[in-house]
């Protein structure tokens, strides 16, 4: 799941599965639509199915095309309350995300946990809770004292199911993730660990908009009004046409003529990758192509 909303955490795109014990089951109680197995290539399924979250039987560190969560001995039907262990790293978001829509599919509590070990680290832990409020206010926060994982899961309530980011440098990563497997060895009924990954251009573009190199400028000033058009010929990104260039043309003038070198970007690139290449196109969407250099899409740009 692309997790930086509502709109973009599960619910409104599938959630793609792959085999493995509790994997089906999870990806379930995350989408509000049919989650899709994964048979075969799993960056294939991705893209085509534009997934923004892999629920799997592991987090591998080889794949970094979209958000992951990896069931623990999760064992749904005993749950009685769904916890993130949030300590304002990476995956903290994340991991708040996927612990409100577990609790809300299955109705239960849904509680974010900050813990610290020694009372000097106690304002790191607010300032997580605040960071991580004031971006997902709707779930209950706590902040407490632990030293270890025994202790944390000792405070919160019975049969909780654990949701936490993947092995990081924080205290609490190293609590959950250090010798003994203590993660597994403390939650009675099982942990979620997630790993974000940044937005990526296929998650989020749009349809193409685009001419053909030989329609003449008359007709394309009459039909379009973007300030720079992908021109396109048998699916091939062959450039852009700027609406300055068509403006001062002879009525006549074949697009191929005005036209610029492509301005383009890869569908797996990040969207942050993607706003550097779209600087010089005056606001205008930008155009996404695949391996071969066919046009696919179109990302749009914020004013």
């Amino acid at each position: 799941m692309r997790v930086t909303d509502r709109e973009q955490s599960g619910v409104t795109r599938p959630v793609l599965w792959t085999r493995g014990e509790g994997c089906g089951e999870l990806a379930g109680v995350l989408s509000e639509i049919e989650p899709i197995r994964v048979v075969g290539d799993v960056h294939e399924a991705c893209i085509r199915h534009r997934a923004n979250l892999l629920v799997s039987r592991r987090l591998t560190g080889s794949f970094d095309l979209v958000a992951n969560a990896a069931p623990v001995d999760v064992r749904l039907d005993d749950v009685e309350a769904v916890v993130a262990a949030a300590a304002g790293g990476p995956h903290s978001l994340l991991a708040v995300r996927v612990a409100r829509r577990v609790a809300e599919s299955l109705g239960i509590d849904g509680i974010v946990a900050s813990a610290y070990a020694e009372d000097e680290r106690r304002s790191t832990a607010v300032s997580a809770v605040e960071r991580l409020h004031a971006v997902e206010p709707g779930i209950e926060y706590r902040i407490t004292q632990a030293s270890d994982a025994a202790s944390l899961v000792a405070q919160l309530p019975q049969r909780s199911l654990l949701v936490i980011g993947a092995p990081g440098g924080g205290w609490l990563q190293r609590t959950f993730f250090g010798p003994g497997a203590r993660l597994r060895s403390e939650a009675s009924v099982g942990a979620v660990v997630v790993r974000s990954q940044p937005d990526r251009v296929f998650q989020v573009m749009d349809d193409p908009v685009f001419v053909g190199p030989y329609r003449e400028a008359v007709d394309i000033m009459r039909l379009h009004v973007e300030p720079v058009l992908a021109v396109v010929d048998r699916a091939e990104l062959i450039g852009i046409v700027r609406r300055g260039a068509l403006e001062v043309a002879d009525p006549g003038v074949p697009v191929q003529a005005l036209m610029e070198a492509p301005i383009s970007v890869s569908m797996t690139a990040t969207v942050e990758q993607a706003m550097v290449l779209a600087r010089g196109l005056e606001g205008a969407a930008l155009p996404v192509v695949d391996d071969d250099g066919l046009l696919v899409g179109a990302l749009p740009v914020p004013a």
